[in-house]
């Protein structure tokens, strides 16, 4: 008969556990809160499960003249960016934990700008898009919201297909976060 001891057989048990539970939701409060390259994580104490924190938000600061040319809006003013998937340098989210997720994005065109288009891309594909058409002289503030399962390495960013939208005062901003791990 072998005899093991009691820490380290804890330590098995609770390593079982965690594997079993590893894609499961946390019921328990977070005891503690770890930092790892791919984003935030809580462990809890329903046997170590694990909740990914995946969040950010992001606008342009200040007026700036955006052109249908470029492949996605810089989002240059980041004002949340848990797990940093957001890359103000690029304009896009890059998925790290596969998952749903959902997003949201807004749209005011400039008082002059009467057909403004701004499409949700997903790997290049457009998904959805906020169309404002509205008279010279008039604005329309739109926003809409997608929810979308990524996986990992798959990117969304926000693209101007026409128009002209106005940026100042924090007007144009694409927002996300994981909803649940798959």
């Amino acid at each position: 008969m072998y005899r093991i001891r009691k820490d380290i057989l804890t330590y098995l048990v609770l390593q079982l556990c965690l594997f079993w539970t590893l894609n499961k939701y946390c019921v328990a409060q977070p005891e503690t809160t770890m930092t790892e390259q791919k984003g935030t994580f809580e462990t809890c104490s329903s046997f170590g499960s694990i909740n990914p924190r995946i969040a950010f938000h992001a606008c342009i600061e200040g007026e700036k003249a955006i052109s249908p040319k470029v492949i996605s809006i810089l989002f240059d003013n980041v004002l949340v960016n848990y797990g940093n998937g957001y890359n103000k340098q690029t304009g896009m989210f890059t998925c790290t934990i596969p998952g749903v997720y959902t997003f949201n994005y807004s749209l005011l065109p400039r008082r002059d700008s009467t057909n403004t288009v701004v499409w949700l891309i997903k790997n290049g594909d457009k998904l959805s898009y906020i169309h404002s058409v509205s008279t010279a002289g008039n604005a329309q503030a739109a926003s809409l919201n997608a929810m979308l399962h990524l996986n990992a390495g798959d990117r969304v960013w926000i693209q101007l297909q026409q128009g002209e939208p106005w940026t100042g005062n924090n007007s144009l901003c694409f927002q996300g976060y994981q909803l649940f791990s798959d």
